[in-house]
């Protein structure tokens, strides 16, 4: 699921990040919004556009119905014509919700060297 998540990112792929995101589904990241429809809306409209993202060092840890994966990302992101790139420390909460997985929350955190 998470490659998955990543690839329809960077392809724009509304159908896919519509199908994996919880309805509630909440983002912590430097970006305007932090809701479900705010972030795939500016997935579609171009405003937010994932220009690439590598993730390594991926874990996840498995709590009954919930699953927590922590990662590290470098990549960058133009949000409203505004690059936002460098490294950062990925936390997902993703929970089993009518026999399917969905994600829940995200917070990404920039790493300053």
């Amino acid at each position: 699921m998470n490659d998955e998540l990543l690839k329809a990112l960077v392809r724009r792929d509304v159908a896919t990040l519509d199908r994996i995101l919880a309805d509630d589904f909440l983002l912590t990241y430097p970006l305007e919004g932090d809701d479900k429809t705010q972030f795939v809306g500016e997935v579609a409209s171009g405003d937010l556009k994932i220009e690439h993202v590598n993730r390594g060092q991926v874990t996840v840890r498995v709590f009954g119905n919930t699953a927590i994966l922590s990662a590290r990302d470098s990549s960058t992101w133009l949000y409203h014509g505004r690059e936002l790139s460098g490294q950062y420390k990925i936390l997902e909460v993703y929970s089993l919700r009518d026999g399917q997985w969905k994600l829940c929350a995200l917070q990404a955190c920039p790493i300053h060297s």
